[in-house]
C-alpha cells in the first residue's frame, strides 16, 4: 500500500476538480476520460502544486483501488480515497 501525504482536503480537491469541467465532467452527457495516462489527473495535480513524486504514489494508490484511468479514479478510487462515499 503507498502512504500518500495529502491531506484528505487536497485529495477532496483534487477529486472534485477531477469530476469537472476542468476533468472528466463527470456525471454530465459529455463525459471524458483522459485514459490510462491519467492526463486529466496529472495535469490537476500539478496545478494543485503537487510535486511528481507524490503524484506518482497518489496514482499508484488510485490504481490499487481500481482507478485505472481518470474516470475510474473517481467511479472506484475515490471512496477508499477518502474513507466515505462519494457523488460520483
Amino acid at each position: 500500500m503507498h502512504k500518500i501525504s495529502l491531506t484528505k482536503a487536497q485529495v477532496r480537491e483534487f477529486l472534485d476538480r477531477l469530476a469537472s469541467s476542468e476533468g472528466c465532467l463527470y456525471g454530465g452527457n459529455a463525459q471524458r476520460c483522459g485514459g490510462p495516462d491519467f492526463i486529466f489527473a496529472k495535469n490537476i495535480l500539478t496545478s494543485m502544486r503537487i510535486e511528481k513524486a507524490e503524484q506518482e504514489k497518489i496514482l499508484e494508490l488510485c490504481k490499487e483501488y481500481g482507478g485505472y484511468c481518470d474516470c475510474e479514479i473517481l467511479m472506484n478510487a475515490a471512496p477508499k480515497l477518502l474513507g466515505e462515499e462519494t457523488p460520483w
